[in-house]
Formats: structure tokens, sequence, C-alpha cells
């Protein structure tokens, strides 16, 4: 009776509930449009990431009343910002982390002033990141999550796709992306010609059967890939992409529904760390590779079980996916939410990393069984899949 019931209330409103999170999806965009518009990126970037100083203060004088050190620091340099270091054991305040746009010969001072001490070897520590260097640094930590991005798409393809034809078109289709973003790498330029030169080989044999969109795509992609080899651009990356979500969509929609969710997982976590104020550090950008990782384990379960396994309907498919997936996702929250709310000295680098997985995580339960669900079902509906 509960599957009944179920049963009905799903085939009512399963498209009403697949448009909220896309309706979600749109706002964010919007709101990460006029962000970018206004900060000149896509996130509040740390020291780490945006180039600056670090300078971590051990005087007790300045330890024993944090709040204090804090406030005139703050009324005396306009960017500051702070972590504090404690020891897990006993809870107690080790260093003070002072962080600053500023360069090491202006920073100093305005720190001996307004806390009133001498900066020594002895109570203290700098480090500088020159802006280049930490920029290049960030741009390579996008760059590796675009890819993963790509690559993540290709493999739910293979797996989810039905023409080999077109799988293979994908696959050297992806490689040119590994190509652009690693244009240096030795091992990867070998690695891209020997599968990629195969899954051409093995497209070539098999052409003459396809339809004539199919050929298109493959010519397009041809050239994309010996373009690549012999002139690496970064740009024709975004082209690679581009040319593989127009595939998804024509040849898999399974496909094209898991990338749209790990996608949303992505925007959403950005926009709620900007409301939040967070400044990202390189932590908090590899914890989106983590996000991407979750997201297609919870899409795959419920794909794979709705359209591999023919036990029950449709739905009572996708309700069966959704208590395992759910099971999941609630017990990876438990692992990470309680080091985050109740472990108050974790170096802040976890911290944030525990905070965006957290985020991704309550993300991909609306992106999974809101908008995958319902495209899984609209999917079955068309292909008279019962």
């Amino acid at each position: 009776m509960e599957k009944t019931k179920f049963g009905l209330f799903y085939d009512k409103y399963y498209i009403a509930l697949l448009l909220i999170p896309v309706v979600l999806v749109i706002a964010s965009l919007f709101y990460l449009g006029n962000f970018y518009s206004v900060n000149g990126d896509f996130i509040y970037k740390d020291i780490s990431l945006a180039g600056g100083t670090t300078v971590t203060i051990s005087e007790k004088s300045v330890l024993n009343d944090l709040d204090l050190s804090e406030s005139l620091l703050k009324a005396a340099i306009p960017d500051v910002g702070f972590k504090r270091l404690s020891d897990l054991s006993t809870n107690t305040d080790l260093a003070l982390v002072v962080e600053s746009s500023l360069d090491p010969d202006v920073l100093k001072p305005l720190v001996e002033d307004a806390l009133g001490i001498v900066l020594t070897s002895d109570n203290s520590s700098t480090e500088f990141n020159g802006p280049s260097i930490s920029s290049s640094f960030y741009s390579e930590l996008l760059k590796v999550i675009l890819l993963s991005f790509i690559l993540m798409g290709l493999v739910v393809f293979i797996i989810f796709g039905e023409s080999k034809f077109v799988k293979s078109l994908c696959v050297f289709l992806s490689l040119s992306a590994v190509r652009l973003t690693f244009p240096a790498s030795g091992f990867l330029f070998g690695f891209v010609i020997l599968i990629g030169a195969a899954a051409i080989i093995y497209s070539l044999i098999n052409i003459r059967k396809e339809k004539n969109i199919n050929k298109i795509f493959f010519g397009l992609s041809a050239l994309l890939f010996l373009s690549s080899l012999f002139y690496p651009l970064y740009f024709m990356v975004f082209v690679s992409l581009l040319l593989l979500l127009i595939i998804y969509s024509i040849n898999s929609v399974p496909s094209i529904a898991v990338v749209f969710a790990a996608f949303s997982n992505l925007v959403f976590v950005t926009v709620v760390v900007d409301l939040m104020g967070v400044k990202l550090s390189s932590a908090g950008l590899v914890a989106f590779l983590m996000i991407i990782g979750y997201s297609v384990d919870t899409d795959i379960l419920l794909t794979n079980r709705v359209l591999r396994s023919r036990e029950g309907t449709v739905n009572h498919r996708i309700k069966g996916a959704f208590n395992t997936g759910l099971f999941m996702t609630i017990t990876a929250l438990a692992s990470v939410l309680p080091a985050f709310l109740l472990v108050t000295g974790l170096p802040d680098s976890f911290r944030q990393i525990f905070l965006v997985i957290s985020i991704g995580l309550f993300a991909d339960i609306i992106n999974t069984w809101l908008t995958n669900a319902g495209i899984i079902k609209l999917y079955c509906k068309r292909k008279g899949i019962n």
C-alpha cells in the first residue's frame, strides 16, 4: 500500500519536483554571474590562491586574549584575515595566523604597532606567496576540476551510452581535452596518441554504417583531436566540452542527466560558500573534486538500478535506489558534519574540506533525487520502460 501511494504521488508531481532544482540552478548561475562582475572571480580566495603574506604569532600576550588581538588588527589592517591554531587534546590556543595581501615589509610593522609587540623568530614566522605564483596555482586547480568533470562524463557515457561508435568519438574527444590541459606532459602525450589512435581507427572501420549526424560528429571530433596534438591551445578545451555535451544530449539522456546533476552540485556549493563569505583555500577547491565523486556514486546507483534492473516498476526501482542512496549520503554526512561542527581545533584547511563536502552532500540529495530521478522517469516513459 505504501509503494502504491508513493507511485501515485510521484506520477503526479515528479515534473514539478524536477523543476525545483532546475529553477535553483538558473537562479544560482545568475547570482554567480553578478558575483563575478563585482569581484572578478566566482569565489573569495584566501592567501594561498590570491597571494599575500601570512604571519603566524605564538606570543603569549597575544594568545591570552585573541578576541582583543583580532579587533586591534582589524582596526589597523583593512583586508586582514585570521586563523586560530589549537591543540586538539587540550583545546588550548597555540598560535594566531594573520593573513593579508600586503607585502611582509608593510604588514609586519602594522602588526607590531597594533599588538604592541616586536615580532622575532622566537614568537612568529612569516610566509609570502607572490600573486603570480598563487594565480598560477589557482588556474591549475581549476583546470584539474574541469578535466575531472570531462572525464567523469566520459566514464558515465561509456557505462550508459548505447552506440560503441559514438563512445569511440567521445574517447578521443575527451583525450584531446587531456592533451590541451597538460600539453607539457610527455607521458600524457604518448598515452593520448596511443588510445586516441586506436579509437579513431575503430571509428573509421565502422563509420560507413553510421548516420550522417554521427559522421559529422566524427569529422569535428577528429579535427579537434588532431589540432590538440599539434596546436594545443587551451580554449579548445571548452570546444571539446561543448561538443561532448551535445553528443551526450543526443545519444544518451541518462548520461547528460548525471552530468547535469554533478554540475548543479558544484554550482550550489559555490553559491553557498560565497553567501557564507568563506575565503576558499587550495584545500577547499580540492574538496570540489570529492564532490564530483560523491555525486557520481549516487547518480550511477540510481541510473543503474532503474535502467538495468527489471524488478518491479520504475517507481519501485527509483524508491529502492532512493532508500539506498539516501542512507549512503546520510552516512557520509555523519562522518564529516561532527568534525566540522564540534572539533574547533582543526586546521582551517580541514574545516573547509568538511564544509564543502557537507554542502555538496546536501546539494546531491536535491540534484540526484529530484533532478536526475525526474529525468530518468521521463526517459523511461518515452522509451516505454516499465
